[in-house]
């Protein structure tokens, strides 16, 4: 009798089709023992990928400035590729994020490279408003956003969001302490996508910058590290 579950346009049935095989079964029992074995098997450390970082090398990263003792080195910066261009088509907004004065002169030297104008935003009404000023005054916008804390970026998280820029720079003083600029550059990367840092102080500091932690183009703004 022709099965319910096969079409006659594909013809009889013949013997050599292979039956499935019942959970009851011996034969099914023996293929659940082998996937078990397989799964048991213990597995061997990943080899190392190509370029991948050794412990001493993370650990570089990752440790406080006050725990090497190297000199701060251009070869650090050098990880995350060059920094990108500066804007300057009309109304293009670039938005500096950094400390009160760090901010302010991160956005002033930047606007300077690009003939464009500074113009102070904190939200989307303002960056609206500092946009349709480029447009006519027929320049690009850079403009600084003022933190005042360590934890500041969470409470202005929305407020950073809403301005939409077209390209995010953090302004980084590398003498501050290392722990705290990874926290709020992570948490304005979080927001805003960091395309680059514009770094002030190197001279200020014994330490390494540490910059490369942070795993983005750095554009040095004063005397670079020696």
């Amino acid at each position: 009798m022709p099965s319910r579950s096969r079409p006659e346009w594909l013809g009889p049935e013949t013997d050599d089709i292979t039956p499935a095989v019942s959970t009851s079964s011996h034969a099914f029992q023996a293929i659940l023992d082998d996937l078990v074995r397989t799964l048991d098997a213990p597995v061997g450390p990943p080899a190392a990928a190509a370029g991948a970082l050794s412990a001493d090398d993370a650990h570089s990263l990752t440790a406080p400035a006050s725990s090497a003792s190297a000199s701060p080195s251009a070869d650090d910066t050098a990880l995350a590729g060059p920094p990108p261009a500066r804007l300057q088509g009309r109304g293009d907004l670039t938005i500096v994020v950094g400390f009160g004065g760090d901010a302010r002169e991160a956005a002033r030297i930047l606007a300077e490279g690009a003939d464009a104008a500074v113009h102070p935003v904190s939200d989307r009404r303002a960056a609206l408003a500092a946009r349709a000023e480029g447009v006519r005054r027929g320049c690009a916008i850079v403009a600084p956003v003022e933190l005042d804390a360590v934890d500041a970026v969470a409470a202005l998280a929305a407020d950073l969001a809403s301005i939409a820029p077209d390209q995010v720079w953090v302004a980084v003083d590398v003498s501050r302490r290392l722990d705290d600029t990874r926290r709020w550059v992570g948490e304005v990367d979080a927001v805003l996508a960091v395309d680059g840092i514009a770094a002030t102080g190197a001279r200020r500091t014994a330490g390494p910058h540490g910059l490369a932690a942070l795993a983005r183009p750095v554009l040095w703004l004063d005397a670079p590290p020696a």
